[in-house]
């Protein structure tokens, strides 16, 4: 029969007929382990104790590696057995402990970790009252609001006092509104032309170098309640038929003599009729009820004209 070493697990050819039918003790030659061997198909009697089963193995025969075991190499075994059981003990009491010593470790590290949990959240915990900093804060902030407020309004309240005009000039909310007529109006609203045949004329003058020129002078008066400066005027010069056959616009203020009349040429004439101050700068800061002296010069007039008008254009208050 086959006997396998339940330690090395090496299998031996062992005589059966050997064996008795309660089992006998065997020794492996391999690994020196003694265990029970039975025949085959038969159980084994749990009531015979191992002494009687090492004595009944006495004297039997060896097969390959497979010994039977004498009374005295019982002994031995029970030496052995018990050495071996107490190391296994010893083994396991030393993996248990140290088990228990790992398990324990970690249930001491769980519980410190458990407690910086603690700690971090009695901090996160403690860390709330923030809210009250920010009252602060936005309270100092409203204090600095109301502060500078009543700075400025102390400031333009002392201004008011002692300083009126400066700061009803300074808010426009202060100043009087502007009338319609003030507001659509383009400086030509209160400035007039008089009309007396002697102040206002049109008349022909024969240029050495343009032909016949048609001149139109006149006095602008200045009804504004203020200082007016850059005066304009314009002319239409109109047929038989009372149609605009040519208009002209000019700044006040510049005037020709005959003599400069009869030698100038048209261009020459143009340029100086575009000067917004005037000859001399007599159109600038003209004062209330005052007049200056205006011109505007035509070149190259059909035949059939029959009469001109004239009429403010626009100005500016000097303070501009």
């Amino acid at each position: 029969m086959i006997i396998e070493c339940k330690r090395c697990h090496t299998t031996f050819n062992f005589d059966e007929n050997l064996l008795n039918e309660s089992g006998s003790m065997v020794r492996c030659s391999t690994c020196q382990h003694v265990f029970t061997a039975f025949p085959p198909k038969v159980k084994p009697d749990l009531d015979k104790t191992i002494v009687t089963e090492a004595l009944e193995g006495i004297g039997q025969g060896e097969e390959e590696g497979i010994e039977a075991i004498s009374f005295e190499d019982l002994s031995q075994l029970d030496v052995e057995f018990f050495k071996e059981q107490e190391e296994k003990e010893a083994e396991i009491g030393i993996d248990e402990a140290f088990d228990g010593v790992t398990q324990d470790d970690d249930r001491i590290q769980a519980r410190e970790e458990g407690e910086r949990e603690e700690k971090i959240e009695e901090v996160e915990e403690s860390a709330e009252p923030q809210p009250v900093a920010r009252k602060r804060r936005r309270s100092a902030l409203w204090i600095t609001i109301w502060l500078i407020a009543l700075l400025l309004v102390g400031s333009a309240a002392a201004l008011f006092l002692l300083k009126p005009d400066l700061l009803l000039e300074s808010l426009p909310s202060f100043k009087k509104p502007l009338s319609k007529e003030q507001v659509f109006d383009m400086g030509n609203k209160r400035l007039s032309i008089k009309r007396d045949p002697a102040d206002l004329k049109g008349s022909f003058v024969d240029s050495e170098k343009e032909g016949k020129l048609f001149v139109v002078s006149g006095l602008i008066t200045n009804n504004y309640p203020d200082n007016r400066s850059f005066i304009k005027v314009k002319s239409n010069i109109l047929d038989s038929k009372g149609k605009v056959v040519t208009s002209k616009i000019t700044y006040a203020g510049n005037t020709f003599s005959d003599k400069e009349l009869l030698h100038l040429s048209i261009v020459e004439i143009n340029n100086r009729l575009r000067n917004k101050f005037g000859k001399d700068k007599v159109n600038t800061n003209i004062p209330p009820n005052s007049s200056i002296s205006f011109m505007i010069i035509f070149s190259g007039l059909p035949e059939d004209i029959s009469e001109f008008t004239v009429e403010p254009i626009s100005s500016f208050s000097a303070k501009k």
